[in-house]
């Protein structure tokens, strides 16, 4: 967010406040990274790095401000935070909320008789430092709260409202609203839209943006303001659907305090009444405000302890007070953070907010003392590294899958995507699929046989286990079925031997167990070496475009290695030849007979059958140029 020093003086004293240099840097070592210092209009504006922990309180001037003050123990001019508000004068709007709980609380405000026009150099001066252009002077003093206090709100056009009832509701499957702006969504059953209550039309979408239906424009005089506590998930998933993120949403998604409200909207409507002229004729409320934050009890060891130095009582309760805590003590601190501070809720959080003031810098480092822990091999750890072992052993290799599915047992609240809305019930679905699409790229793994594949991973259902699942693929369809129960059975064999247990029957294509509920059965490893059991690893670009596969059988004199004509092949393939392999070798009247798999194929085009024939015919052409030598 970026802040103006010019703004952040005004909170201050004349004076009191710190150089730019000094503020940077008291920032960044005690509260939040700065990205950058510049000068906009002769102003100094900081670019701070707010967490998502702090947005609630310091996505704001004023929540700047405040920690500076805290900061460098500087006490504030005045915190429009900690001053007397008083929205209680009904002013005649009528406001309904919605039964889907998606607004908590609205208040709203009526002024009639305002002029809409520029706004005064000050205010347009001080949002154009930060990025912001200026509207109009109604409409400029939600967006200079927005950025004063962090408080979005919103101001309509009374008169274009069929009459002054305003209301909250989901909005419905497919209702299209056309933005300030002129951009036109649509949008869907979850999330919240701000309506004219007695035509039911929609004239915003809640925690996000207005809509150009009770725009405030030059004709204007009568307004209605508000603002509303909505729910900060549902706006955040409406955000993303719409790919509309906001300065409003961006706040109220971080789930700004509730009692924020009624600050931000009095501070409008005293800004509005100065620079717009008009008449108050009240304010409106519905819903219920929460209670504010809770008191958390900690204890000054648990702080020393925690932080690594030792922290005196009374630094503790100084701390305590330039973060203006409430709190008490006798055996221990009980500590109530200002209702703004969302992320002060247990002790480890009130720990953190003392030594980050006290200065992390100051406490001493120390050596850390090695945990002393019981010897031993954990069992089920082992026991994968010896299946893990006996399958690679067998020309098995390993696979690692996505452990989200399209279907399972366990639904995620919040998935990632449509086809991965699950916790995987298994193993053998995804090692299924990974065949198939392994099983068209054979060749170029050097598999003309056959494939095989495994995973050792956790699956989700009643309860959370580890399994073990192997797949098997062969080439061509002759007995396929039969081939791969083959392989299997052996795998199966080898894993029973080496756990000294009977495992399950072979069915299909895969072959998989829990290895959890075998693992009382099995013996208890005393020692084990865990060493590399895959051997050497490299890694190489995959093309995206296809191979292709051509075989070469040659007779050669007795005594030609298999080398001599492999090197052959690569002079005249170059970087499009992806494998050599020798399938077939055997020797005949004083001839040796090799015929080898080539395995074709580009990074940058699809392979033609030219191409490759070209190719072909120069490696036939060297092979038949040698005596004694010939292609089949």
């Amino acid at each position: 967010m970026k802040v103006s020093y010019e703004w952040i003086n005004s909170f201050f004293k004349e004076g009191a406040l710190p150089s730019v240099s000094e503020v940077e840097e008291k920032l960044t070592f005690h509260a939040f990274e700065i990205e950058g210092v510049e000068e906009v209009n002769g102003v100094s504006v900081i670019d701070v790095d707010v967490l998502p922990n702090r947005a609630a309180d310091c996505l704001s001037h004023r929540g700047i401000a405040r920690e500076i003050s805290a900061l460098f123990n500087t006490p504030m001019k005045e915190d429009p935070l900690r001053k007397e508000i008083n929205v209680s004068k009904e002013g005649g709007v009528k406001v309904t909320l919605g039964k889907d709980a998606s607004c908590s609380y609205y208040i709203a405000a009526h002024i009639t008789g305002v002029e809409v026009k520029d706004s005064p150099e000050w205010l347009k001066a001080r949002l154009e430092a930060i990025g912001q252009k200026p509207i109009n002077n109604v409409v400029d003093a939600t967006n200079y709260v927005l950025f004063e206090l962090g408080r979005p709100t919103h101001v309509f056009d009374a008169k274009k409202f069929e009459g002054l009832h305003v209301g909250t509701r989901l909005a419905k499957s497919g209702e299209k609203i056309t933005l300030l702006g002129g951009d036109e969504v649509e949008l869907n059953d979850s999330m919240t839209v701000i309506t004219d209550a007695d035509s039911d039309k929609a004239v915003a979408i809640g925690g996000i943006k207005g809509g150009n239906h009770a725009e405030v424009d030059s004709n204007t005089t009568d307004i209605l303001i508000e603002t509303a506590n909505f729910n900060p998930t549902k706006t955040r998933l409406t955000a993303q659907a719409l790919k509309l993120r906001t300065d409003a949403s961006a706040r109220f998604e971080n789930n700004m305090a509730d009692g924020l409200a009624d600050y931000g909207i009095e501070r409008v409507v005293e800004i509005i009444l100065k620079i717009a002229g008009g008449e108050l004729q009240g304010y409106t409320k519905e819903g219920e405000l929460d209670e504010g934050n809770m008191e958390v009890n900690v204890n000054e060891e648990r702080i020393s302890k925690l932080l690594g130095a030792k922290i005196s009582t009374e630094e503790i309760e100084d701390i305590f007070t330039r973060l203006e805590f409430e709190y008490t003590k006798e055996n221990e601190f009980k500590v109530k953070a200002p209702f703004e501070r969302r992320d002060v809720n247990i002790p480890e959080e009130v720990i953190e907010e003392v030594g980050r003031v006290y200065g992390y810098n100051r406490i001493e480092s120390k050596q850390l003392d090695s945990p002393q822990r019981e010897g031993g091999v954990n069992k089920k750890y082992a026991y994968s590294e010896i299946i893990k072992k006996t399958l690679t052993e067998l020309g098995v290799t390993e696979v690692s899958l996505y452990s989200l599915r399209d279907s399972g047992e366990v639904k995620l609240l919040n998935s990632l995507a449509s086809d991965k809305d699950h916790l995987r019930k298994n193993l053998s679905d995804g090692i299924k699929e990974s065949l198939v699409k392994n099983g068209k790229n054979m060749p170029l793994l050097g598999l003309h046989q056959e494939l095989k594949i495994f995973e050792i991973g956790n699956v989700f259902g009643e309860r959370e286990t580890t399994n073990v699942c192997v797949g098997v693929e062969v080439a061509g369809n002759k007995k396929k079925e039969e081939r791969v129960e083959t392989i299997l059975t052996n795998v199966k064999t080898h894993l029973e031997n080496a756990l000294g247990i009977k495992l399950g029957n072979v069915a299909g294509s895969t072959f998989e167990f829990t290895l959890d509920d075998i693992l009382e059965d099995l013996k208890d490893v005393e020692e084990y070496s865990f060493g590399n059991v895959v051997g050497d690893i490299s890694y190489k670009s995959a093309s995206s475009y296809p191979f292709v596969l051509r075989d070469i059988a040659t007779w050669v004199p007795a005594g030609v290695e298999k080398e001599e004509i492999e090197k052959i092949v690569v002079s005249h393939s170059g970087e499009l030849l992806k494998r050599v392999d020798l399938f077939d070798e055997f020797e005949k009247d004083g001839r040796i007979s090799y015929a080898f798999h080539l395995v074709f194929q580009s990074m940058e085009e699809t392979l033609t059958d030219v191409v490759v024939g070209e190719i072909m015919e120069k490696i036939e052409g060297e092979i038949n140029g040698k005596e004694g030598w010939e292609v089949r």
